[in-house]
């Protein structure tokens, strides 16, 4: 068979309520470990839709979410007390 695909990684930064880079996808297959690390200059919450992963954000610390995509589908990366999208992972 197939080797599993390796990690995906994103890294983002919130400052001044900009997202950086800009919002996009995060294309990844199905089993596929998806690790996202956001630093924002404001206190607020990430959180991954359809899987239930949180993490708190602490001006200028980053923080990680992790998870296993294991429902096919897309599912937002927003934080909580702002409303920003910061990524869209799309699950193959």
């Amino acid at each position: 068979g197939t080797p599993a695909p390796g990690p995906a990684h994103a890294e983002i930064r919130i400052e001044g309520g900009k997202v950086s880079p800009p919002p996009g996808w995060l294309e990844v297959a199905r089993g596929q470990t998806v690790t996202i690390t956001v630093t924002s200059d404001v206190p607020d919450e990430v959180h991954v839709h359809g899987y239930d992963v949180t993490a708190d954000l602490r001006p200028g610390e980053p923080a990680t979410v992790t998870f296993t995509a294991g429902r096919s589908g897309v599912f937002e990366v927003e934080t909580h007390e702002s409303g920003l999208v910061l990524v869209q992972v799309a699950v193959r």
